[in-house]
């Protein structure tokens, strides 16, 4: 107690304390625009990363429209408000899911991190800073577009998972994400993931129209994660309030999910740092 009073008044006094060095990989997964399945994705990536014996804590940030634990069924009594309003602390409110998941759950139209006050920022960034000492991945299931509150956190992660589906609004949008990352921070690592692909030629044919693109009018590349497949099974999943990993393991949605996980774990992180990087960029005044 005497530690965190310490820190409140470094932070009230305008100096930022010294970032921790836990090693939680920090992965924020986005969309341009809503309806992409971009919760599912969060859902079955954190439970699949389990599955190989990580241990995953997973951030509703969707400040918004918090909808991650409904997804999976859970019944949180306390949510982030109550952290930001000094009521609780982190550890207070996570929900454990299938496989050990453990998940930070928002609450619907509370105050976006942009508009914090000193104090609740640190109550927020104090609780991710002790939980990710214990944690392998810290994903963050953030809203969709391009919102201040959304950037911030973007910018703060040391990757981003952008999800996109073959539609053509949703490729538009997901450019315009790509441009404002890379306007920010050219040297952001950006991963592209197209979900709900009806075959993988129609995800291939996605990624080279986005790839094109942003070689061309911005001169980047794209890392490619590669495609969730179209599977009823996911449908079925959401109505029963469970993950399709957890329900439905052999699912052709299930599969993807799993590799995807290998194919992260099989990865260096594109950007070193860890939960240490994180903290500074989100504690940061210079954050967007």
């Amino acid at each position: 107690m005497n530690d965190q009073a310490s820190r409140l008044r470094t932070m009230a006094q305008g100096q930022r304390p010294e970032a921790p060095l836990f090693a939680a990989r920090v992965l924020a997964i986005t969309s341009g625009k809503g309806g992409v399945g971009k919760t599912n994705v969060v859902a079955g990536l954190a439970q699949a990363l389990a599955q190989q014996g990580q241990r995953v804590v997973v951030m509703d940030a969707d400040f918004g429209l918090a909808n991650l634990d409904i997804l999976l069924g859970l019944t949180p009594r306390f949510t982030l408000e109550h952290v930001l309003r000094g009521e609780k602390v982190l550890e207070e409110i996570l929900v454990e899911s299938a496989y050990g998941v453990r998940i930070i759950p928002a609450s619907s139209g509370i105050q976006e991190l942009t508009r914090l006050d000193t104090v609740s920022e640190l109550r927020l960034v104090q609780g991710l800073q002790r939980v990710a000492e214990t944690a392998d991945w810290l994903l963050i299931d953030t809203a969709a577009g391009i919102h201040d509150s959304v950037l911030k956190l973007l910018m703060a992660a040391q990757e981003v998972v952008l999800v996109t589906t073959p539609e053509p609004t949703s490729l538009v949008d997901a450019y315009a994400m790509v441009k404002v990352l890379h306007l920010r921070e050219a040297s952001k690592p950006l991963w592209l993931l197209v979900n709900n692909g009806q075959s993988s030629e129609e995800a291939q044919e996605t990624i080279e129209q986005l790839q094109a693109a942003t070689e061309r009018f911005l001169g980047k590349q794209l890392n490619v994660l590669g495609m969730i497949p179209s599977d009823p099974f996911i449908l079925q999943a959401v109505r029963q309030q469970k993950g399709v990993v957890d329900l439905f393991p052999r699912s052709p949605s299930a599969q993807a999910f799993q590799a995807l996980a290998r194919q992260l774990l099989g990865q260096v992180s594109l950007q070193p740092g860890g939960f240490a990087a994180f903290w500074r960029q989100l504690a940061s005044d210079d954050a967007p």
